[in-house]
């Protein structure tokens, strides 16, 4: 591909992605769709397989979007919503977790697949995409509890995803192992990797502010999150998480010190949140492109199931809110965009290409089943948040009256 080729694509996208979020401000469609839209059109002209060096940077990109978009994403938000979030967002993750299991494995025995392969590419679909989910939640009028929630959410079926997709994969290739393995590896990604974040935050927090009196660079913040998830995946933890971790103690020093009735910690600077909303724009846009390149278009039976099972999944989605309890702590569209607000994305990505690492045979169907369920689910959110930001959408198994709902809408066109 010839660089004027490369640098023509690269200002599209960045000029697309900022009338896309003009277009979100005015119509409420979020830029995600016009992104990959241009992503499909232009794989059409320059297939992404024709280009191993575009692969293989490509695969390092998404990683690198999945954990920036992460940690930018909450840095507005304060600790006592995140802790409501961890929680609910915990109950959520576990109980999505085990219904999408359970009808992915479903689906998959009625077309003749066993269990272990119904088990894996139900664990691999369990992903909840922070990518697309927190760039939405920025621009829409959700409580603190409802994007806390959904963000931890995100970030804790990551390591649900990989836990649980590589031990299925060490069963299906004869390799032994147990459950307490399983416990074992769990606890010690999610504790080393919330320490690790913890202790980062409070270090590079302090060590930020001796800096910012010779110069202010934000750039050097970047530098230190890319050194934190080299380091914790290195230990064989999850850098999502300890992004996570880091993120919410970056953010809240002064409150933390403050609790203790002590000083020190400063507030992030609006200057640092704007370059690094910048950033995340930029990263973004050039990620929902690659997403759309992604994906092909030629075997349509496989297509057309994992379409039919992202379905199924989106429809059991609302069960796993119901029982989480979070409709006692949220309102009603609050509620419903945790319902709805669950595409896949980058993880279960990341995850389908272990099967070619593997050599297992069915690695090619399983991608592009798992890549039109991303496409899919994707294309599905952002248009059930335009119709639920625009009141036309009260949640898949709304069992409120007719009155119920008018009476609903005139009272929030009144406010």
């Amino acid at each position: 591909m010839e660089p004027f080729v490369v640098f023509a694509i690269g200002g599209a996208v960045i000029l697309l992605g900022f009338i896309g979020e003009w277009i979100f401000e005015k119509t409420g469609i979020p830029d995600p769709i016009w992104l990959m839209i241009f992503g499909i059109v232009l794989g059409k002209f320059y297939p992404i397989s024709d280009y191993e060096a575009f692969t293989q940077i490509g695969a390092v990109f998404t990683v690198f979007a999945l954990i920036y978009i992460l940690f930018e994403g909450l840095l507005n938000t304060d600790l006592k919503s995140f802790f409501q979030g961890v929680i609910k967002g915990s109950e959520v993750s576990i109980l999505h977790f085990i219904l999408t299991v359970a009808v992915t494995v479903g689906f998959m025995k009625l077309f003749g697949w066993g269990l272990l392969e119904g088990l894996l590419l139900g664990i691999i679909l369990t992903d909840s995409a922070q990518t697309v989910i927190i760039p939405i939640m920025k621009r829409l009028k959700i409580s603190k509890e409802a994007y806390s929630t959904l963000t931890f959410e995100s970030a804790i079926s990551d390591v649900f995803g990989i836990v649980g997709a590589i031990t299925v994969i060490n069963i299906i290739l004869m390799q032994s192992t147990s459950f307490a393995e399983v416990g074992q590896k769990l606890l010690y990604t999610l504790s080393v990797s919330i320490f690790l974040g913890i202790l980062g935050g409070f270090l590079w927090s302090a060590l930020q502010k001796r800096m910012d009196t010779f110069a202010k660079s934000y750039m050097t913040t970047i530098g230190a999150l890319l050194l934190l998830y080299s380091g914790v995946e290195y230990m064989g933890a999850n850098g999502a998480i300890a992004f996570l971790a880091f993120a919410v103690i970056y953010a809240n020093t002064k409150q933390i010190f403050a609790a203790f009735h002590k000083d020190g910690g400063e507030e992030i600077a609006p200057g640092a949140k704007f370059f690094y909303a910048e950033i995340s724009f930029f990263v973004k846009s050039f990620f929902f492109v690659y997403l759309g390149l992604s994906i092909n278009l030629e075997n349509i039976n496989i297509i057309l199931a994992g379409i039919a099972l992202s379905i199924l999944i989106m429809l059991i989605r609302p069960l796993a809110v119901k029982l989480s309890g979070i409709g006692k702590i949220v309102n009603d569209k609050d509620r419903v965009y945790v319902e709805i607000l669950n595409p896949k994305g980058t993880a279960a990505a990341v995850l389908v290409l272990l099967l070619f690492q593997y050599n297992l045979p069915y690695a090619e169907d399983f991608s592009t089943l798992v890549f039109s369920a991303i496409a899919f689910s994707i294309f599905a959110c952002v248009f059930l948040v335009f119709l639920t930001n625009r009141n036309h959408f009260h949640g898949f198994w709304n069992w409120r009256s007719k009155v119920e709902v008018v009476e609903e809408k005139e009272t929030q066109e009144e406010d």
